[in-house]
């Protein structure tokens, strides 16, 4: 990123952060910059300080707007859902309406809202931190406020459409609530007060088919409502009473349609924004786009590493001009023919436990990164998921820092302050000194989010998430700078083992522009059956269903399986629980990943191993190992399960039933370092020993992770890589 568009992007942060200009406080901006055709159920982040959420439903689509993105209140795809009484999935059964009401509760076959918060609807998973929108100052009443939006109002006339309504709930069962809407055509706005028993008409004069900037402002000192359309006054209107509803309950906002999903918008809006005090005083210059998003070009150059050798389609007939660099022995890439020789995984050594004695929660799934002045760093989330750090001088000793920032319930070395258990921190090369340190994470259950930092101390989110789908495991994240794109791994349970159970797979993103929402290509409900006839999947179609339509939905078909189960390699029930993928750092046209392998006792085969489940026996539900796989471009691996590179059994004492090798090596000398966690009981376990978990070093020669073995007199070759 050039020096110019850092300057840009930062000035784009003080905007969004620092809105305050006079008595202006943005309380909400909804910016609708997800990816187009975005499934319903998944977020719609707001920007501003105070990070109110919205949900897409599926009256609503997301589409070209003014800027990026827009929502339009469009039917998604009629959806085939099956109205059998065994599909008890999360929102799919039909409900009656209660006693003393009028409306259904929610449900995947009623959710035709477009976007939407609730307090209401309890029947349903909510996990993405609604607020109770009459507790806010989206309830609009008697203090100065602005709304405004950009609109792009469409070609045919309609019955009256909603922008916005915000009622105290339930929701369709009476008229307590503030509404914006548009008249069918087009001569103006109509704004409902049912606390002060305001009802205005607010003319107006928009043009169908044609992007304009609408503001509302109200001076509650004055009583005045003014409205703006492209900066220039059309309306003043004096003597207007506001005032703001009781608390509801089961309050809601909803954006595009009416409590009841009735109303539609016509036309796309684009940048809705409400803010507290008034934004504009007279005639102004339309804005630009308040998101950071459209400071931020495609960096000028990424860095880039050598070709890459092997990118696909090798013929191993023909030579390969290694030139200088350095080729590892990690597969037969370059042999066109070999006889009695195989490939052997050489084993990390385990060397000294170097965190032990861990009280309460701490996240398995744990990074490695070696900082500016060669410390080691191990990251991990503890309580609530928030992300903490331990550092050490010497790879052993390991302390947690007290920083200034850092208290939270005991702990001192929080950098984190959010639940995002589900990611690595990692150091982006293209990125400019204040945001070199970036960490990848589920954010509230809600969407992939990216966290920036000058010394990884201290991370700030930046509001737009990357990818619009909850994360089940860790996130996976890496530079490619033979591919010049940061790949990612998610982990999907959209697959189902022989049993029908979850099954664990790891698919993989690539974007060549980090901060931006990364690529993503919708798929319909015919595309993801032909889909799913390739591999086991979950009976429910489409797959993001399963949460509910207040919930977003896991990892699908939309992008490549890359880390599967494989069923003539693995045994039956057997899952990838995280890859933790890196892109070797000493040597080009080298990829290497670690997969947590996690065999499974329960619904298993033959019915002898799932007797290991037995209550009785004290177990758990299976244990977990680290296996080795390798892969020349970074899509095509093959994978190594035996030897495990890191397995379980006896070490410092203790007896391991679980390996999850952190993600990130360090290099000292000839040496790497890896770092495992352990546990000493079973996944699911019947019984516990939290207080013997641990933290050990692993020791692994430079390069040497596979070598080529020969029979006979040749012996093993210690060798792991050639130069050329």
């Amino acid at each position: 990123m050039s020096l110019k568009n850092y300057l840009i992007l930062t000035l784009s942060f003080l905007v969004i952060a620092c809105e305050k200009q006079g008595t202006v406080e943005t309380v909400a901006l909804w910016c609708f910059d997800e990816q187009m055709g975005l499934y319903p159920s998944c977020v719609l982040s707001d920007l501003s300080d105070n990070d109110y959420p919205l949900v897409l439903g599926r009256g609503g689509q997301i589409v070209a707007g003014k800027f990026g993105g827009g929502l339009a209140a469009l039917n998604q795809e009629n959806l085939n859902i099956s109205e059998s009484p065994d599909d008890i999935t999360f929102g799919m059964t039909r409900l009656p309406v209660p006693e003393g009401r009028t409306q259904e509760p929610m449900n995947w076959f009623n959710a035709y809202f477009a976007a939407l918060m609730t307090s209401g609807e309890t029947h349903l998973r909510k996990q993405v931190g609604f607020p109770q929108p009459t507790k806010t100052d989206l309830n609009l009443g008697n203090f100065n406020w602005t709304v405004e939006f950009w609109l792009n109002p469409a070609a045919d006339l309609r019955e009256a459409g909603v922008i916005f309504e915000l009622g105290t709930g339930p929701r369709g069962e009476n008229d307590q609530m503030t509404s914006l809407k548009i008249k069918g055509d087009y001569s103006g706005f109509i704004l409902y007060n049912q606390p002060s028993g305001t009802n205005v008409n607010i003319p107006t004069r928009l043009i169908p088919n044609q992007w304009q900037h609408i503001a509302l402002t109200f001076d509650a000192g004055n009583s005045r409502l003014s409205h703006y359309i492209d900066g220039k006054s059309q309306v003043i209107l004096e003597n207007i009473t506001l005032n703001k509803l009781t608390e509801g309950a089961e309050d809601y906002l909803t954006i595009g349609r009416s409590g009841i999903w009735s109303e539609p918008l016509p036309g796309v809006i684009d940048e809705l924004r409400f803010s507290k005090g008034l934004a504009y005083q007279e005639n102004f210059q339309p804005p630009a786009s308040f998101s950071y998003l459209y400071a931020i070009a495609k960096p000028d150059s990424l860095l880039a590493g050598p070709v890459l050798l092997f990118s696909g389609g090798h013929n191993k007939s023909e030579p390969v001009n290694l030139g200088k660099r350095k080729h590892l022995f990690i597969d037969d890439a370059l042999l066109e023919k070999s006889d009695g020789v195989s490939f052997v995984v050489n084993p990390a050594r385990p060397a000294e436990i170097v965190l032990s004695g861990i009280e309460g929660k701490f996240r398995k799934h744990l990074g490695v990164v070696e900082d500016d002045d060669g410390r080691i760093r191990i990251y991990t989330t503890v309580d609530d998921d928030y992300l903490a750090v331990w550092i050490s001088d010497d790879g052993v000793n390991f302390h947690a820092p007290v920083l200034p920032e850092g208290r939270y319930k005991g702990h001192n070395n929080i950098v984190l302050h959010a639940s995002v258990g589900m990611g690595i921190v990692f150091k982006d090369p293209n990125a400019p000194k204040a945001e070199r340190w970036k960490y990848v994470s589920d954010y509230h259950r809600r969407a992939v989010a990216l966290f920036h930092s000058e010394d990884g101390l201290s991370f700030k989110r930046y509001r737009q998430p990357v990818l619009p789908f909850r994360s089940g495991s860790q996130c996976n994240l890496y530079y490619d700078d033979q591919k010049q794109v940061y790949t990612a791994f998610h982990r999907s349970d959209f697959g189902r083992t022989g049993n029908g159970a979850t099954q664990r797979d790891f698919v993989m993103t690539e974007t060549s522009n980090l901060l931006r929402p990364w690529p993503f290509k919708p798929l319909n409900q015919a595309e993801a059956l032909k889909r799913a006839a390739k591999h086991r999947t979950a009976d429910l179609i489409p797959w993001y269903l399963d949460n509910g339509p207040l919930t977003p939905g896991g990892f699908a078909d939309e992008y490549p399986w890359i880390f599967s189960p494989v069923d003539t390699l693995d045994p039956a029930e057997t899952d990838i629980y995280v890859p933790k993928v890196i892109k070797y750092p000493w040597a080009p046209d080298t990829y290497l990943a670690f997969p947590v392998v996690y065999f499974h006792y329960e619904k298993s085969n033959p019915v002898t191993r799932m007797e290991l489940m037995n209550p009785a026996r004290q177990r758990g539900s299976g244990p977990l190992e680290s296996q080795l796989a390798v892969s020349r471009n970074g899509t095509d691996w093959h994978r190594y399960p035996r030897p495990a590179y890191v397995g379980i059994g006896r070490h410092g004492g203790i007896d391991f039933k679980t390996s999850y090798i952190a993600h990130g090596m360090i290099r000292r000398g000839n040496e790497i370092w890896q770092y495992n966690f352990s546990e000493p009981h079973y996944h699911s376990p019947w019984i516990t020993f939290p207080e013997k978990r641990a933290v050990y070093r692993l020791v692994q020669r430079l390069d040497g992770f596979v070598s080529m073995d020969a029979p006979g007199g040749y012996g093993h070759q210690p060798t792991g890589h050639i130069l050329g």
